[in-house]
């Protein structure tokens, strides 16, 4: 669809509509809350609001944005691309001039196009149909769970099956695993490599020089011996939950009557430490790792660079992150019900804050610009979260205000019931229907009930006009004018 569209509605809303409005070198229209239009004269922005936060249309520099929330949102741009959202996020679709992807809960999934190291295709209907191309191998395809074939799935290579559990076949480097009636009987054989399993009753398994295990009663009793081609060889041995062991070079574990007791040695990161239970009890000692847990009391843990501290858990927590580069502290209560995060980058010296209170507003400021949003439902707990900010917030937000610190500033309430703009010595606002006020460096101008009665005034003269005619009574400024230039005046002198 051209972006013609948009030109053709400010044509019909400067023809049709009572008293448009400029501030400056923008054009203004509202009829709260059926319409909200706004464009710069200076850029390729225009924006189009309909029945509030509802629908919106919004075009700037290469691409255009639709959304009707929550309900669906669509970007695209001049060179092709594109972004849908479907019910965020039941649904989201991409795409470029080579390339398109769709996802749906994981579930229902397609990845078309070329992608630098080969071909990226892959089509999947979870769990019954799978299709795709590996760049390596070729084509796959399966129908679950009648049979098929699937190369790099489920942590394998490859694996093949037919009847699904009936039969089933796995692959991962020169292992391979056959399964009847999965899980209960597999057998697995490779390069010096054998084992078999009556799962859960007992299974063994071996590659010489590599790893040997076995179990019994899975998980309850097992035995095994890893990395032995390696500089850690490691052996785990568990008659749960009575005792588990766990050895190596560079780590030991003792657990008795899991999870009563347990001792951890790391050489490697230099700490010890004890659970008693786990996990409400735990001391660390060590060069890496320091930390009393007395949950839900109290805790205070340090991990390298990295600082927790809880009190009555898990009433109230601070997160301190301090590195060469970064400084971050987090206060929270109740996890997400108070939130305070400040973040500081020691290289560059940029600072980021945010503030969220459930459900009551949300504070962010980043790069010199605030923002305070009233109400704030799900952002506390999906911060940061740009598709959850377009299909959904802007529904709840009663109160939004933004600003920075040359005195710029944007504020609504209801969803521009009440709005004001300031941008330098610019300032536009409106109470719908009963004001809007405009002052830029050469005009400024008083609107009662969408033009009922205009005042405006000019760097010479002042003019009134009534009854939303477009023919004006204009006088020369100067000492003794009418009671009307008083009313000019206080709007002037307006901060």
């Amino acid at each position: 669809m051209s972006r013609g569209w948009l030109l053709h509605i400010q044509l019909l809303l400067l023809l049709f509509a009572v008293g448009p409005a400029w501030a400056g070198d923008a054009t203004i229209f509202t009829l709260w809350p059926l319409v909200d239009y706004r464009s710069a004269e200076d850029s390729s922005y225009r924006s189009l609001h309909l029945l509030g936060p509802l629908i919106k249309i919004e075009s700037k520099d290469d691409e255009v944005e639709y959304a009707v929330r929550p309900l669906f949102y669509r970007a695209a741009d001049d060179s092709g691309g594109s972004q849908t959202e479907i019910l965020y996020p039941l649904a989201v679709e991409r795409s470029q001039a080579d390339t398109g992807f769709f996802d749906t809960f994981h579930l229902l999934h397609y990845d078309f196009g070329s992608r630098e190291g080969g071909s990226s295709n892959q089509f999947y209907l979870f769990p019954f149909l799978f299709y795709g191309e590996d760049a390596e191998q070729g084509r796959y395809a399966a129908v679950f769970p009648v049979g098929g074939l699937l190369y790099d799935w489920f942590g394998r290579d490859r694996i093949s099956f037919a009847l699904f559990p009936l039969y089933a076949r796995t692959n991962k480097g020169t292992t391979e695993t056959k399964h009847l009636l999965w899980p209960f009987f597999s057998r697995t054989t490779g390069e010096d490599e054998s084992g078999f399993a009556v799962w859960p009753l007992y299974g063994q398994s071996r590659k010489d020089g590599v790893y040997r295990k076995q179990f019994f009663l899975w998980p309850l009793c097992f035995n095994e011996d890893t990395g032995l081609d390696s500089g850690q060889p490691t052996t785990r041995f568990a008659v749960l939950p009575f005792w588990f062991e766990q050895e190596s070079r560079d780590y030991s574990q003792r657990t008795v009557l899991w999870p009563f007791l347990s001792w951890t040695q790391d050489r490697a990161k230099e700490y010890e430490q004890w659970d008693a239970p786990w996990p409400l009890v735990r001391i660390t000692r060590g060069t890496t790792r320091n930390g009393l847990r007395l949950l839900p009391f109290y805790a205070d843990e340090t991990i390298e660079a990295r600082r927790k501290r809880w009190f009555l858990y898990p009433v109230y927590q601070i997160e301190d992150t301090n590195t060469e580069f970064l400084a971050r502290q987090r206060h929270r209560v109740m996890f997400f019900l108070y939130s305070d995060l400040l973040e500081r980058n020691l290289d560059t010296g940029a600072e980021k804050r945010r503030i969220d209170f459930w459900p009551l507003f949300g504070y962010h400021r980043e790069n010199g610009v605030s923002r305070l949003n009233v109400l704030a439902l799900l952002e506390p707990f999906f911060p940061e979260n740009d598709a959850l900010e377009r299909s959904w917030s802007p529904l709840w937000r009663l109160y939004q205000q933004r600003w920075d610190a040359q005195g710029n500033q944007v504020v609504s309430i209801l969803w521009n019931l009440y709005w004001q703009e300031r941008q330098g010595e610019k300032l536009a606002m409106e109470l719908f229907p009963l004001f809007d006020y405009r002052r830029d460096l050469t005009e400024t101008r008083l609107r009662l009930f969408k033009g009922l009665a205009t005042l405006r005034s000019e760097p010479e003269q002042r003019c009134l006009s009534l009854l939303f005619l477009p023919w004006e009574m204009c006088w020369a400024k100067q000492p003794g004018s009418p009671a009307i230039a008083a009313v000019i005046e206080t709007a002037e002198a307006q901060p």
